[in-house]
């Protein structure tokens, strides 16, 4: 009989309830008693997730944010043992961009016994700290440097539990009002460097987080590619613009099913991409699916085709 390993963040409140809705789809379903096992601050899933696949688990169901379905990916990376999620974070992207149930613990455990298979591709980035040393990660939706990483990193946890995504609204405000541009170099496909000064670089392997926002237009979790959305503004009128191509023309481009296309002017860069490598004059922060990841001189991102299965809606 098939076996379900689950990898769990204990600290969501929702913990108790999914052991019990677990238990009730094994006997429904006639799958052997699950395996279990629960993140640290020291490992939020890497770990387990491979603990899982080598334990033989036929599905790995990772409950819990952003960081931990991430974290569980990495671990599950290439290993053809598909991955399931049970949503219970502040942004849920994945879960948001694959269309998989959200605030219902039920619909999610359901879908790990019975859902569909699909594959998605990974991006796999290289850090390099300011010592030289490299740190090579795994990703499932974006990595962000510059004001994205500064949001993520200065967001009240206490106010994001309360009001959920308004709490980045809130700090993104002031952090937008110091208008901190960055000097960055990017090859692409490894052309020759060109360089820029933004506020934001952002590199995907798929575009929306949520609400009908689409950062990226033409980003798909399984096109092969990764997509690089730079913001360069200078001026509030500079951001005016790009608030419009974010909140109206890529949700118009996304609707119609068009295609945005390469882009770049003094406002905006958006290219896709099978590898890049960005360079920065001063350390920068570094977020990787809404996670911190400290401060980086360079990274070097590559996508990963089909190295994740996914359990989904038929």
């Amino acid at each position: 009989m098939p076996r379900l390993a689950v990898v769990l963040n204990p600290t969501k409140p929702v913990a108790d309830a999914v052991r019990a809705v677990v238990a009730a789809a094994e006997a429904a379903h006639g799958w052997e008693q699950s395996l279990w096992y629960e993140t640290t601050v020291e490992d939020p899933g890497v770990g387990m997730a491979r603990v899982a696949v080598d334990d033989g688990a036929d599905v790995v169901l990772a409950v819990g944010g952003d960081g931990t379905v991430r974290a569980v990916a990495e671990g599950m990376k290439d290993s053809g043992v598909p991955l399931a999620i049970c949503p219970q974070g502040t942004g849920n992207l994945l879960a948001r961009n694959l269309g998989l149930p959200l605030d219902d613990v039920v619909g999610a455990v359901e879908l790990a016994f019975g859902g569909v298979d699909r594959s998605i591709d990974l991006a796999v980035v290289a850090l390099r700290r300011i010592d030289g040393t490299r740190d090579f990660r795994t990703y499932t939706v974006m990595a962000g440097v510059g004001l994205d990483a500064q949001i993520m990193s200065n967001t009240d946890e206490q106010l994001k539990a309360r009001v959920g995504m308004l709490a980045y609204v809130q700090t993104g405000a002031v952090e937008v009002g110091r208008n901190r541009r960055m000097q960055v170099g990017y090859r692409i496909e490894g052309g020759r460097q060109h360089r820029t000064k933004a506020q934001m670089v952002l590199v995907g392997n798929c575009g929306s987080i949520g609400y009908n926002v689409f950062l990226m237009p033409d980003a798909s979790l399984d096109d092969g590619r990764l997509d690089l959305m730079m913001a360069k503004p200078a001026s509030l009128v500079g951001w005016l613009v790009v608030g419009w191509r974010v909140f109206v023309d890529y949700a118009l481009v996304r609707r119609l099913r068009r295609k945005a296309g390469h882009r770049e002017d003094r406002f905006t860069s958006y290219i896709q991409a099978t590898q890049l490598t960005l360079e920065f004059d001063e350390p920068e922060q570094i977020e990787l699916d809404g996670d911190h990841f400290g401060q980086v001189t360079a990274a070097h991102f590559a996508v990963a085709p089909g190295s994740l299965v996914v359990k989904v809606r038929a």
